[in-house]
């Protein structure tokens, strides 16, 4: 069994990881700052700009600890004595970074620098990583990250990681809480590197991010009147930009990603027999129910009222389905 497959086998056990961190100060006069800290599975940590400031980040452990570093403002570089190259990263960028054990690695600020640190215990990490996902980890035991290039952070990243720090439940809770958030970031994370090595040469990463942040607009804000200008503006590109760049990454148009995206979310509310038409097309950005139904029928190939029917009798039904959704079905 390969030390990958026996990690993964393993229960979760609570092996209490020591970590140190410390601040150290470019004073001689201000005396370095130190905080020694224990968890057994994963931490989750902000280090903001006014409680580090520009002094240097020294991180210890006396286990092999993983390190998601979210780079939420400003940039910094991260070394680590075992190797010679230094790593930066910029502004809404992260990676996951192995922290060997025995070994320090120290983060610089470079100005004001607010960053987001999820450690990891090597067995936790290695329990929610799929055995297949060959590539990265050999990235991460031979040149320390997981990621050949560090990843932007989405909206939707940061939204999960404030939902983390932000959780008032109790201990017990909010320690269930963070886990299924840790597993559900690492989720995404891997999907979006899967995404990104798909992405022509031809655009720039600020040209992505701005697309990517196009996209999640629209997938979340689906009751609002998008217009190719409005979301240019919010991007930051212009109307041109955004529809070229739009289609060549995702393989849509900017409306037919937004038709596409009001009409599946409509499906899903009409399967469930709670909404009538009226509240469907209000929450799906139309004013006017005629409008909906014209739109639904045009991408569906039948009206709202006769879906189900379709659905099920029409060839829309699959016996490859899952027979809880077959069951969903059965209900409606």
């Amino acid at each position: 069994m390969t030390p990958y497959e026996n990690l993964a086998t393993q229960k979760e056990k609570a092996i209490v990881l020591n970590l140190s961190l410390s601040i150290a100060s470019n004073s001689m006069d201000v005396p370095m700052h130190s905080k020694n800290l224990t968890f057994d599975k994963f931490l989750f940590r902000k280090l903001l700009a006014e409680e580090v400031g520009v002094n240097p980040i020294c991180i210890s452990s006396d286990q092999n600890i993983l390190l998601i570093q979210y780079c939420m403002y400003g940039s910094c570089s991260i070394k680590n004595s075992a190797s010679p190259k230094t790593e930066t990263f910029k502004q809404a960028e992260y990676n996951i970074i192995l922290l060997p054990k025995g070994e320090t690695t120290v983060i610089t600020s470079k100005g004001d620098c607010d960053l987001v640190h999820i450690y990891l215990s090597e067995t936790f990490f290695y329990r929610y990583m799929p055995q297949d996902y060959s590539t990265p980890l050999y990235n991460l035991k031979g040149i320390g990250k997981l990621f050949h290039k560090n990843l932007y952070l989405s909206p939707k990243l940061k939204n999960i990681l404030k939902e983390i720090d932000l959780c008032d439940f109790g201990d017990h809770l909010k320690t269930l809480y963070t886990k299924a958030k840790i597993i559900e970031l690492l989720s995404l994370q891997l999907v979006q590197h899967e995404e990104e090595k798909l992405i022509p040469a031809s655009l720039k990463p600020l040209e992505v991010e701005k697309m990517i942040l196009v996209k999640e607009l629209i997938e979340n804000n689906l009751a609002d009147s998008h217009t190719i200008a409005s979301l240019a503006r919010s991007a930051g590109t212009n109307e041109q930009y955004l529809k070229k760049h739009f289609k060549l990454l995702f393989g849509s148009t900017v409306f037919g990603h937004m038709i596409s995206c009001k009409m599946e979310k409509a499906k899903e509310m009409l399967l469930t027999g709670q909404y009538r038409i009226t509240e469907i097309a209000e929450m799906v950005g139309y004013k006017h129910a005629t409008h909906f139904t014209n739109a639904f029928k045009k991408f569906f190939g039948c009206l709202p009222q006769s879906f189900k029917t379709k659905l099920f009798f029409g060839g829309y039904f699959s016996f490859g389905l899952e027979l809880e959704a077959l069951e969903v079905l059965m209900m409606i």
